[in-house]
């Protein structure tokens, strides 16, 4: 587990001394901090190792680090620069993909426990029910249908991010039954993503 500053803001390159936006690799001289990879996708991004994070403060990360790492900066300084800013762009996309959306950073936090959390088994009954709906729609569904498949399970989906948000309020203090709460909401919101990709993917009935 990441020991770092939980802000890379505090972070100052040994090379050049300036302030550095992202840990593992600084936007002014280019020099390479491969021994802080082990960081946490929170430390990466500057970002408090918490569920209750604002959107718009994702956002205002996202949106400054791809600013100040972009590799067309680096055009011109020699293919190892380049390379190192090409590698903190994807560092910074897969940390992004691992904190913006509420489930993915609620797994992110679940893996990032002392202990590991364990999946229990979801009721036979939701199961059964997954597997009806992704049939339903793998044979393909007409327009009406879709539409109304579509607002069931973003109802279902807005229902589990409230729950998310509420457990991690007991959660965050590391009781066991809450993070196992957090655990089972994390695999109900996987089913129902999948039924919403494949509601995306398919053709109009």
């Amino acid at each position: 587990m990441s020991t770092y500053s939980k802000t890379a803001d505090s972070f100052r390159c040994d090379e050049c001394g300036k302030p550095m936006a992202f840990p593992l690799f600084c936007d002014e001289c280019g020099t390479d901090y491969p021994e802080r990879r082990g960081m946490s996708a929170f430390g990466i991004l500057g970002l408090p190792r918490t569920f209750e994070i604002e959107a718009s403060e994702i956002e205002r990360r996202e949106l400054l680090l791809a600013q100040r790492l972009h590799p067309d900066r680096w055009q011109g300084r020699g293919d190892r620069l380049y390379k190192r800013a090409l590698l903190a762009q994807s560092a910074v996309n897969e940390a992004l993909g691992q904190v913006s959306d509420p489930f993915t950073r609620s797994s992110t936090l679940l893996d990032l426990q002392e202990d590991a959390v364990p999946h229990a088994q979801l009721p036979q009954a939701f199961l059964m029910e997954q597997l009806e709906l992704q049939e339903e729609i793998e044979e393909g569904v007409e327009s009406g249908r879709k539409r109304e498949l579509k607002k069931a399970v973003r109802a279902e989906l807005k229902s589990l991010r409230a729950s998310l948000a509420e457990a991690w309020l007991t959660a965050a203090d590391g009781d066991a039954s809450a993070l196992a709460t957090v655990q089972e909401l994390v695999d109900r919101s996987r089913y129902w993503k999948n039924a919403e990709v494949a509601l995306r993917g398919q053709a109009p009935g």
